[in-house]
């Protein structure tokens, strides 16, 4: 039996909790992006060593093993508890979301092709919408605010161009 979301002020106040326990705990706020680009790099050393010696990913290698950070353990943590929750709920499922009628290839390859858009603007922006908007923003960073409230102004300007997508759900 599916269960009801949390109260979203609840989950806000708990999302900050973490927030303030990360900086008391790592001296940093938290974040996805950066997860993603210490597996990339320490997948792609495994395949070809020399790949350290790149300045992008080479920052990742320095310490001997990409993987030892504290933000992938964060990471790992996450998927476990999302997991762990959609469970608890009852939300486990194999599905699409999507709207009625609307095809399921339409609606994987604009999802495919959204996420490598937000991959690669992720690397160029120094970070993803939860380091920015949590961290980047929670520290006062200016250009944090500018970059949510881009990301929340092209939401509504773009969201009617794919709203047949999800009409009827």
């Amino acid at each position: 039996m599916e269960k009801g979301y949390w109260n979203p002020i609840f989950s806000g106040f708990i999302l900050g909790t973490v927030l303030f326990i990360a900086y008391a705990i790592a001296g940093q706020g938290v974040g996805a992006s950066g997860a993603f680009a210490r597996v990339t790099a320490q997948l792609t050393y495994l395949v070809d060593p020399g790949f350290a010696s790149n300045a992008y990913a080479g920052k990742y290698l320095r310490s001997g093993n990409a993987l030892s950070n504290w933000i992938v353990v964060e990471i790992v943590g996450a998927l476990i508890g999302g997991y762990v929750s959609a469970a608890m709920s009852g939300r486990i499922k194999q599905s699409t979301d999507r709207g009625v009628g609307y095809p399921v290839y339409k609606r994987l390859f604009w999802a495919f092709l959204g996420g490598v858009l937000i991959a690669f603007a992720t690397r160029l922006s120094r970070g993803c919408t939860s380091g920015q908007a949590l961290s980047g923003a929670g520290g006062f960073s200016v250009g944090a605010w500018i970059f949510m409230l881009s990301a929340f102004g092209a939401g509504m300007f773009l969201t009617p161009l794919f709203r047949k997508q999800w009409k009827g759900l």
